[in-house]
């Protein structure tokens, strides 16, 4: 399956802000499974940026607005083929064996595990634990942040799909299942999405804890990594005092 995809992402200061350094992970990246036909990157203001690959395989664009400027923003679009029966079985690395910074399990959560009757095959154990977080959790945009952990989440019993990945993340790790957090765009229009990624049978196999599914040919993936942490879709820096504002819009449509 060919998808178009178009990500664009505005952020507005209320004073102009200098210094801004910034790292995107804004262009998905061509590996077993997805291959990238095209993708162009566009800058406002215009400046040049550096490509490199972080250590989770993510490709980086690295770069700095040095003057005064009142927004900055990234646009993206780009074509990519889909066909996830083409992955290759591949190691996996012990980082995803083990809690990570966002996904620590508290001991509500590990109590939470041993209430759950998990069967025993990883697949079937996978994906009893994403209808146990779907059924724990409520999706509540506004009552989390990028900065809650998968501990605070559970205890409030709300959030996002970040939140709905970290949990997971970390109930998964306790169940014995290795599991990687990943983020991208999903057919449809919107913002970006956040979902999982187990490790079964020798292959990454996607599940999406707060839609319910495993995930298919309509997912574009941006980032792994063992939280959200590891591959933001955006990160920056800047001097001045200034409060911004983001605004998003996504859009991924089968190619005719």
């Amino acid at each position: 399956m060919n998808l178009r995809f178009f990500y664009d992402i505005l952020l507005e200061f209320d004073a102009p802000v200098t210094g801004h350094a910034f790292a995107l992970r804004c262009i998905p990246p061509s590996f077993p499974g997805q291959e990238i036909l095209d993708a162009a990157l566009n800058l406002d203001p215009q400046v040049p940026y550096a490509r490199q690959r972080d250590g989770f395989g993510n490709l980086l664009q690295i770069g700095r607005v040095e003057g005064p400027h009142d927004h900055f923003r990234y646009t993206v679009r780009g074509t990519a083929r889909l066909d996830p029966g083409s992955r290759r079985a591949e190691p996996c690395h012990p980082v995803f064996r083990f809690p990570s910074a966002y996904t620590a399990a508290s001991p509500d959560m590990a109590d939470y595990l041993q209430t759950l009757d998990l069967p025993e095959p990883p697949a079937e154990r996978a994906w009893a634990l994403a209808q146990a977080v779907r059924a724990r959790m409520t999706y509540a945009p506004g009552e989390t942040c990028v900065a809650t952990t998968a501990a605070q989440a559970f205890g409030s019993g709300r959030g996002v799909c970040q939140d709905f990945a970290h949990i997971y993340l970390a109930l998964a790790r306790q169940a014995g299942l290795p599991a990687r957090y990943a983020n991208g765009l999903p057919e449809g229009e919107g913002a970006s999405h956040a979902w999982c990624e187990v490790w079964l049978d020798g292959y990454w196999t996607g599940i999406d804890p707060t839609r319910g599914r495993w995930t298919d040919g309509r997912y574009i993936r941006f980032g792994v990594g063992r939280d959200f942490g590891d591959c933001p879709i955006e990160r920056g820096v800047f001097l001045g005092l200034a409060a911004q504002r983001q605004t998003v819009f996504t859009r991924v449509s089968r190619q005719q």
